[in-house]
């Protein structure tokens, strides 16, 4: 064989690998595991009576959580199982100290977080027992987790996976990739029980990363506890969001930031150029998620402020529009194309004030993460005037997001992007067969969620805390909660059809002037 020709042959050869691997990094783009697609379904219990271990005395003259209206002696479920024991009761949990500031208890040994033991029963292809082999054992550190959703009487619950000494064991949960941090997130003011799962998905099969999600069931020190999502951490990993580690000898790292209501840390809250210019809310914070506080040193704090800062100072500026520091140039727009359409269809309220989140590589684009529908699809407890009530639109005032708007070619990208996805992933007959799907999966592990927590259904068992305002918006079954959350979602997309050139005015020259050239 000639010189000429070997070289067209590796050529050729070269050719075909490139365009093979292309299209496996391009196949992977938006993949996601739904799990109500993809798991054992509820026939995996046929000739098993899945609903032998409620008892029905108890559930009907219980008027608050009362464990014993499910025997887990007889409990069988097509669900992944998750079984919790501790030494005392879980700390974390909220109350209202004598200076009549809200405090949270810790435990016994004065920390945060309390040491006790995790199992995961999550075997293919049959139903799961108490009593079977686990498929994960671990010690964990666990807190209940939450701001307002901490006062609820279902709780959820922040796990760090440890070994035996304490320090971060990472593991694979339910078919997830392996890491150490996790929340286990208990629905109790959602009664349908799916919307950080359906709209965590939809997210995920969009953007390049949304937290990963799967149903289970809880046990806690022999108590069954309901119907959970386990939930990934907005935070770095394998599987997470994909950034670079800190380089202490340059002092750059890749980073996560979110905004928080009153940071937590003053070692991680920062004063970027949004927090000292008031642009932000008066009790919010962006705080350094990634890197967390023990690889957190000034230095690396620094260079991301002055990082986020130099991004904020040109996108408040008359250079918010220009080629070289406009934010087009910073972010990676197509990720805030869905991230915007999506906190609009899902009425996320609290974008830019509480479960707003950013990430951005050394020398990359800033992205968002998002984070938390539990209180989305008008589900928020305290339903306050607004600004929402007047504009209608939740997204345009929020930190950034008000700046991008001034610009027409974001807007055309969003309404372009939103008339596209209405014929597929946002679409009626996607999202009802998608609900829908998932009501059949869950099954009977909802009627033994309700044998427990049925009790909230009756407005009169709850104080204010754990029940929407004014009464009439709590529905009084599943079913109705189920159907509530359609309507709200489907009348959202069609006024969203409506009105969504009206995006248009916020970029329109009479609304930019006073920041243009």
């Amino acid at each position: 064989m000639s010189k000429r020709k070997l070289v067209f042959l590796l050529l050729a050869c070269l050719t075909v690998l490139i365009t093979v691997l292309f299209q496996i990094e391009w196949s992977n783009l938006g993949y996601r595991i739904h799990q109500h697609q993809t798991a054992q379904q509820p026939d995996v219990l046929n000739g098993i009576d899945a609903l032998s271990c409620i008892r029905k005395d108890v559930v009907k003259t219980a008027d608050t959580y009362d464990p014993k209206a499910v025997d887990i002696s007889e409990l069988a479920t097509h669900l992944p199982l998750v079984m919790i024991d501790t030494s005392e009761e879980i700390p974390g949990v909220p109350y209202i100290d004598s200076k009549k500031h809200t405090s949270y208890t810790v435990a016994s040994t004065g920390e945060e977080y309390l040491t006790a033991n995790l199992r995961i029963i999550d075997q293919p292809n049959t139903y799961h027992t108490p009593e079977d082999e686990p498929d994960v054992s671990s010690y964990i550190k666990i807190r209940v987790r939450g701001n307002t959703s901490r006062w609820f009487d279902k709780q959820s619950f922040a796990i760090k996976t440890v070994d035996a000494g304490g320090d971060y064991l990472d593991i694979p949960v339910m078919g997830m990739e392996e890491n150490h941090d996790w929340a286990l997130h208990g629905p109790f003011l959602d009664k349908t029980l799916m919307r950080n799962y359906m709209a965590m998905n939809i997210a995920g099969s969009l953007m390049s990363y949304a937290p990963d999600v799967r149903f289970c069931e809880v046990i806690v020190n022999g108590e069954y506890r309901g119907v959970y999502v386990m939930m990934e951490t907005v935070g770095r990993g394998k599987g997470r969001i994909d950034i670079q580690k800190p380089n202490k000898v340059r002092n750059v790292t890749g980073y996560i930031i979110g905004l928080e209501n009153d940071a937590d840390d003053p070692y991680t809250a920062m004063n970027n150029y949004s927090k000292y210019t008031s642009i932000l809310r008066k009790t919010s914070y962006f705080d350094i998620v990634y890197p967390g506080e023990t690889n957190l040193t000034p230095e690396l704090k620094d260079y991301i402020e002055r990082d986020v800062s130099m991004f904020e100072k040109a996108l408040y500026s008359y250079d918010y529009d220009s080629y070289r520091y406009g934010f087009p140039a910073n972010v990676d727009v197509d990720e805030f194309v869905d991230y915007f359409i999506l906190m609009e269809v899902f009425l996320q309220r609290d974008t830019g004030n509480l479960s707003t989140y950013f990430y951005k590589d050394v020398n990359g684009l800033f992205k968002p993460c998002v984070w938390d529908f539990n209180n989305d699809l008008d589900n928020i407890a305290q339903d306050t005037q607004d600004d929402f009530h007047i504009r209608q639109f939740v997204t345009v005032q929020a930190p950034w997001f008000l700046m991008m708007l001034k610009e027409e070619s974001y807007i055309d990208r969003i309404i372009r992007r939103y008339r596209e996805l209405r014929l597929t992933t946002l679409s009626e007959d996607y999202l009802n067969t998608y609900i829908d799907d998932t009501v059949a999966y869950l099954d009977t592990a909802v009627d033994r969620n309700y044998a427990v927590w049925g009790y909230s259904f009756d407005n009169a068992n709850l104080d204010w805390r754990n029940k929407l305002a004014p009464d009439e918006r709590n529905p009084g079954s599943y079913e109705a909660a189920v159907q509530q959350m359609k309507d709200t979602l489907f009348d959202r997309l069609d006024w969203l059809d409506e009105n969504i050139e009206v995006l248009r005015q916020y970029g329109h020259e009479s609304a930019v002037k006073k920041y243009n050239h």
